[in-house]
């Protein structure tokens, strides 16, 4: 039974075949050795493509082949903007990408003053919280 349209609705195609999930639920998102911030995230060892937080498959090729790998802890603003209207957060605050040399980029909360794209930025982290900052 290989065509999915004579599967009755409700019934299951094969019920030994279960989805598994996306992304790691007990793993760390960051770790922190000797004041150094790093993301915790994995890296495809077949396509080489880089996830944060870490997944046990590729995004982009599906492959079950991801390693860990640590990111930062410096990195560059890609882009930003600043939040001025907020329910649910104290503001201004901003939002940005920021690309790490490891060839990964992440949506990150970012502190510091003049922000520019382009600027060098490094992580830093207080529990679990974790944010970019603007290097001077």
């Amino acid at each position: 039974m290989n065509d999915i349209s004579a599967i009755p609705a409700g019934e299951a195609a094969d019920a030994t075949i279960l989805p598994f999930p996306d992304l790691e639920e007990d793993g760390a998102q960051i770790e922190v050795r000797d004041g150094i911030v790093r993301l915790v995230g994995a890296r495809s060892q077949s396509s080489g493509v880089a996830a944060f937080p870490a997944r046990p498959v590729c995004p982009e090729t599906g492959a079950r082949d991801m390693a860990p790998e640590h990111f930062g802890p410096d990195a560059t603003l890609y882009s930003f903007s600043t939040i001025h209207v907020s329910a649910t957060r104290e503001v201004p605050y901003s939002l940005g990408y920021i690309d790490f040399p490891e060839g990964l980029r992440v949506l990150a909360v970012v502190r510091g003053e003049s922000l520019a794209c382009d600027m060098p930025v490094t992580l830093r982290a207080d529990g679990d919280d974790w944010w970019a900052e603007a290097r001077a």
